[in-house]
């Protein structure tokens, strides 16, 4: 038996009705997501994928779920939140240095990572570069694996084939949560210096006038 069959008939899930409504608010208010008070959601978009996604690790960590499966979901998450983070970095580091930049569709992120690097190499010149020798490393291999964020989202291809193609028969997905969040760093901490820095010079600007 199911266990969405076994939880039906436990009670755990009821049957659909005519009034159900999938946007609504309840009385349980902290589990309601509140959707009026930020003025632009983007960074509550870029970390809730990695929020899920460490969510779905830990859970499968604590026995709940199953790795085989929520490896498609968790993958997915974590390749989407460092593409919107990147999307984000270039258009906010190209503000930030005075540049045009119109935000394409674009999903490949050996494409997108050499202009964002490009832009922190110019605003940290002085750096080292082991993290983001580190990124180029992860952006490999997320290209290597899934170069258009399609393999973990359908399991077929165009032609019909099956979308996965690895090398390796098994993936530690604790691994994969560590290597992700540590990569994260360099993101986020970058995100964080770009809006502290146009902050200044938005203060600037403003005391010019």
């Amino acid at each position: 038996m199911s266990k969405e069959i076994d939880d039906l008939l436990n009670r755990k899930i009821r049957s659909p009705s005519l009034d159900d409504n999938l946007f609504v608010e309840a009385e349980d208010w902290w589990i309601n997501a509140c959707l009026n008070w930020y003025h632009d959601p983007t960074d509550l978009y870029i970390v809730g994928y990695k929020e899920a996604a460490d969510s779905l690790v830990d859970s499968i960590a604590n026995r709940n779920g199953s790795a085989d499966s929520l490896i498609f979901p968790i993958v997915f998450l974590y390749r989407h939140y460092v593409e919107i983070r990147l999307k984000s970095l270039l258009h906010d580091g190209s503000r930030l240095l005075d540049r045009d930049h119109k935000q394409k569709s674009e999903h490949q992120l050996s494409k997108l990572w050499p202009k964002v690097r490009s832009i922190l190499d110019e605003l940290w010149p002085n750096e080292e570069g082991e993290d983001l020798k580190a990124m180029d490393s992860l952006i490999a291999q997320f290209e290597e694996v899934d170069p258009r964020s399609t393999t973990f989202r359908y399991p077929k291809d165009f032609d019909g084939n099956n979308s996965l193609k690895l090398d390796v028969p098994r993936v530690n997905l604790r691994n994969l949560a560590e290597v992700v969040g540590a990569k994260s760093i360099i993101l986020e901490g970058s995100a964080g210096a770009i809006s502290e820095y146009q902050g200044y010079k938005n203060d600037m600007q403003s005391d010019c006038w």
